[in-house]
């Protein structure tokens, strides 16, 4: 076994690794600050707010794919962006029925 196998998985551990860490720090805190008596918990986003999120990201990459696919490569690259910005165009639609609703109401 080369270093050339060992770098992906030392890659892997430390990954891994930090991720844990930054969960444990984040505990510590929290219970820091309960003990203290000044926790104050994290305020949610309203929830159109994830919808309209993915509904930009996944039109922008769809639109991106469409424009890559038309001037650079074609063929099945279309078909991934066509669906991806139809996808988050039903996002974007979603999320503007559901705050028409919300204004009426």
């Amino acid at each position: 076994m080369g270093w050339e196998v060992s770098i992906p998985i030392v890659a892997i551990i430390f990954g891994i690794g930090l991720g844990l860490l930054s969960i444990w720090t984040e505990y510590r805190k929290d219970m820091a600050l309960i003990e203290m008596g000044l926790y104050q918990p994290k305020v949610p986003s309203p929830p159109g707010q994830a919808i309209l999120f993915w509904g930009l990201v996944l039109t922008g990459i769809g639109i991106a794919l469409i424009i890559s696919s038309i001037w650079v490569v074609g063929g099945w690259l279309l078909l991934g962006g066509l669906v991806l910005g139809l996808l988050g165009g039903a996002f974007l639609v979603f999320f503007t029925i559901t705050q028409r609703k919300k204004t009426d109401s």
